[in-house]
């Protein structure tokens, strides 16, 4: 019976204050990880979503192109669908927590080349009537801080 007495009887003790503490610092942990990952996944979302409201968007605006060219103007403009066809409307659109913005710009091309095409320039060229630059930006609100995806094209009357 003697070997079934320990000499060290505050030893299990300490052992089972270290189990608690370090179960402890695993479910604090756990729970910390878990906050992390679920953040993420908002994240993701949002960004899913803006992606497709951006998707949307230029494909909205490759359809009025293909209908009518040459009622596309300068300016901001969100797109609008009739059950049959896309239109453009002037200004933003809100969607839920997203903001929508499809803003067409004029493109000045080099006076002088060489090609079939001339370069794009920033000032001094001639305006090109046949082709817009476009952006597509869509921004939304997210813990505190704004933010933004956008789709950036060159649109041209290919017929």
């Amino acid at each position: 019976m003697a070997w079934l007495i320990s000499k060290n009887k505050g030893f299990t003790l300490v052992e089972a204050l270290f189990a608690i503490a370090m179960l402890l610092l695993l479910s604090v942990g756990s729970v910390a990880a878990n906050k992390v990952a679920t953040a993420g996944v908002k994240i993701n979302q949002y960004r899913s979503q803006a992606n497709f409201l951006a998707t949307e968007g230029m494909e909205a605006l490759m359809s009025v192109r293909v209908q009518n060219f040459s009622g596309l103007s300068s300016g901001v403009f969100h797109p609008v669908f009739d059950g049959a066809n896309w239109s453009l409307v002037s200004g933003p659109e809100t969607l839920g927590n997203f903001t929508r913005t499809i803003t067409l710009s004029s493109v000045m091309r080099n006076l002088t080349c060489f090609s079939a095409v001339c370069d794009i320039v920033s000032a001094g060229g001639i305006v090109d009537t046949n082709s817009f630059k476009v952006e597509v930006k869509i921004a939304w609100i997210e813990s505190g801080k704004t933010n933004n995806l956008i789709l950036n094209s060159l649109i041209t009357n290919w017929r």
